[in-house]
């Protein structure tokens, strides 16, 4: 009789519906060969997952929470492509592809000094912001990731003292080199005005600037802490950001 018990038991087990998802598919470039090595990367559902595309160029993110996803498909030297609000759901595969092109991106460095205030005295405004996601039918350029920045501190303000409307940051995905900033995520943006904009930075690489854009600056935050910082700057890297907070907030004072 136990045995038929646990025979039961293991019957019932094997047969109990999944309670994840998955989300496969493969990376191709335009002319449809497959790109080996890819790295897709899934954010959402209050997790983050990563896998690589194997040498089929195909991938699958297996054991994914019920919910929608943000994925972003990543190779060094082609652009990374970004899907927005990829739904899972329960005992279902999810099928996402990507096509992608060789990046034609000049990876500039525009610096305006190897100082954090010599940026300051460049930037035409400095805020720590907090990254959300733009609303649906907020356009990007091509090529471009964006997201809304809500200020939580402004240490320098335009002439007249006044920031008008949301920061909108702009990702350009046109070179590979870094995943879009999380929604959630907060930085430090040293900008400037930019082709009308009231204040959009448009990077690459955090620190990084495409051949035609403005000198600009971001370090990134994450648990209280900067974690990702411009070219010459990779000692603020495990900094508090209250002390960095504090050292802006003294170059305020000077003004």
């Amino acid at each position: 009789m136990t045995g038929f018990i646990i025979a039961f038991a293991f019957l019932f087990t094997a047969q109990a519906p999944s309670t994840t998802g998955t989300i496969a598919g493969c990376v191709t470039d335009p002319i449809m060969q497959r790109l080996r090595g890819t790295t897709i990367v899934a954010t959402g559902a209050r997790v983050k997952r990563m896998t690589m595309a194997d040498a089929s160029g195909c991938y699958e993110l297996r054991d994914m929470p019920p919910g929608s996803y943000r994925v972003t498909s990543l190779l060094r030297g082609f652009n990374n492509v970004t899907r927005d609000g990829v739904a899972v759901s329960r005992a279902a595969v999810t099928q996402l592809d990507f096509t992608t092109r060789p990046s034609s991106m000049c990876e500039c460095i525009f610096p305006a000094g190897p100082t954090v205030a010599e940026h300051w005295n460049f930037a035409n405004v400095v805020v720590h912001v907090r990254l959300s996601e733009s609303p649906p039918e907020s356009a990007a350029p091509p090529g471009h990731y964006r997201h809304v920045a809500t200020v939580l501190n402004a240490f320098k303000l335009p002439s007249g003292g006044v920031l008008r409307g949301p920061i909108f940051v702009l990702q350009n995905q046109e070179g590979g080199l870094w995943e879009p900033y999380d929604v959630g995520q907060e930085a430090v943006l040293f900008l400037q005005s930019w082709k009308g904009s009231d204040f959009v930075i448009t990077y690459d690489d955090p620190g990084h600037a495409s051949n035609d854009d403005p000198p600009a600056i971001a370090f990134l935050i994450q648990n209280g802490r900067i974690v990702h910082a411009p070219p010459g700057f990779s000692g603020y890297v495990g900094e508090r950001i209250a002390v960095f907070l504090d050292e802006l907030r003294a170059l305020s004072r000077r003004r």
